[in-house]
């Protein structure tokens, strides 16, 4: 009998790997809010509606017929709480709901990591302005505001004095459809990915990058992301002390079978501060393309044979070079576009992997002020010997792009 697979959800750029899970034994049913041409090319079946919106993904698949599933996933969509539900809808492997709200939530992952006893940060949450000026009274200054149940940086803001709480609280609490925020004291450090695989208890590495903050507070209230770097500065020994902090947090949350994304603080007096866990691969093409790039490790193959209740090849996750790789963004930041043209344009240098533009830009366009990480103008992956010469190859690509905004008005 053909395999057929619902990949629920496709992040941003993730579309690259979707014609990968194609196969001649096997029918790809795709949900996405973006069908881009790549996503048509790659699905048996294209439903074009919210993948977090477990009712309306439900309402598509009987429309189109679909009623059996072998496996679902999504590819960097941060949306595991539709994940578990539809797998247990179709009878396929996955998490419990609860286990997929316990670290999708953050007030709930939160509290259960710090149960736990693993390091986060500080939090209180808040429900009004008044509880979040309450809060930060609880957790300090600088504090930074999060809704519960966004994702992508989406109202994630940093307030740094008393006066600023009440303005930035309201503007999480609105985009929060729950109406919960936490407030979390600020912390500073390094900041880290690590993807790996979870089943019987212990933790399969298979990726760990630098996450690029140069630029962090420069749209300040809002941070902004700049990309990732492998290999890691950090020692091998530190790497592991991680990798052990990781397993702690997935085994309090109970993410085990399941593929996981981290976000990993270091602090300058050595503290390892989970600030994210949850179950889903890493996306923005980071674990499928970046970490390939630089280790050889495909994570595909066995995110399949988890979601299908296949034993892991762990063999596979065991890298099998040592290279250097960067994925580097340029924020949007206002203006109007005066020009683009192809970015493939600059594609053809010597470590570039792939340039793209991080929306759809014309002539007229005009370009919001950064607001969160979704506010991406440009990007490129670049491969090299060494990481400073991949980054090299990265701004000089970045600083080649075939765009031009038309001057301000005086």
């Amino acid at each position: 009998m053909t395999e057929r697979l619902l990949v629920c959800g496709v992040g941003s750029g993730m579309d690259h790997s979707l014609g990968e899970l194609r196969s001649p034994r096997r029918e790809l049913v795709v949900v996405t809010d973006t069908p881009t041409e790549r996503a048509r090319e790659a699905a048996d079946t294209l439903l074009a509606c919210d993948p977090a919106d477990a009712g309306a993904v439900l309402a598509e698949l009987s429309a189109a017929g679909v009623d059996r599933l072998d496996g679902v996933f999504s590819l960097g969509a941060d949306n595991p709480p539709v994940i578990s539900l539809l797998a247990d809808r179709f009878g396929c492997p996955g998490l419990p709901v609860e286990t997929a709200l316990d670290c999708t939530l953050k007030d709930r992952r939160l509290a259960i990591l710090r149960g736990a006893g693993l390091d986060v940060p500080r939090f209180a949450v808040a429900r009004s302005t008044a509880e979040a000026v309450r809060a930060v009274g609880e957790v300090g200054l600088p504090a930074v505001l999060k809704p519960c149940d966004q994702t992508g940086s989406v109202g994630v803001m940093k307030v740094t004095s008393p006066g600023e709480v009440r303005e930035r609280a309201a503007e999480a609490l609105r985009l929060s459809p729950a109406g919960r925020i936490v407030v979390e004291e600020f912390l500073e450090g390094t900041e880290h990915t690590l993807a790996a695989f979870m089943t019987g208890g212990e933790l399969h590495r298979f990726g760990f990058a630098d996450r690029e903050y140069g630029r962090k507070e420069e749209f300040a209230p809002y941070f902004f992301e700049g990309g990732d770097t492998l290999p890691s500065r950090l020692s091998a020994e530190r790497i592991e002390e991680v990798t052990d902090v990781v397993r702690r947090g997935a085994l309090a949350l109970r993410l085990d079978p399941a593929v996981i994304n981290t976000d990993i603080l270091v602090t300058r007096d050595g503290r390892v501060v989970l600030l994210e866990i949850t179950c889903r691969i890493t996306g923005a093409r980071i674990a499928t393309e970046v970490m390939r790039l630089a280790t050889g490790v495909d994570p595909l193959p066995n995110v399949v044979r988890l979601a299908t209740g296949r034993p892991l090849e762990l063999s596979e996750l065991r890298p099998d070079r040592d290279r250097a790789a960067v994925q580097r963004f340029l924020p949007a930041d206002g203006g109007v576009v005066e020009w683009v043209g192809n970015p493939r344009d600059v594609a053809r240098r010597a470590g570039v992997h792939d340039v793209f533009w991080g929306m759809d830009l014309a002539p007229g366009t005009v370009v919001p002020p950064y607001r969160g990480g979704a506010d991406v103008l440009a990007g490129v992956i670049a491969h090299a010997d060494d990481p400073a010469e991949a980054e090299a190859v990265a701004a000089r690509t970045l600083r080649a792009l075939p765009l031009r905004f038309k001057a301000p008005e005086r």
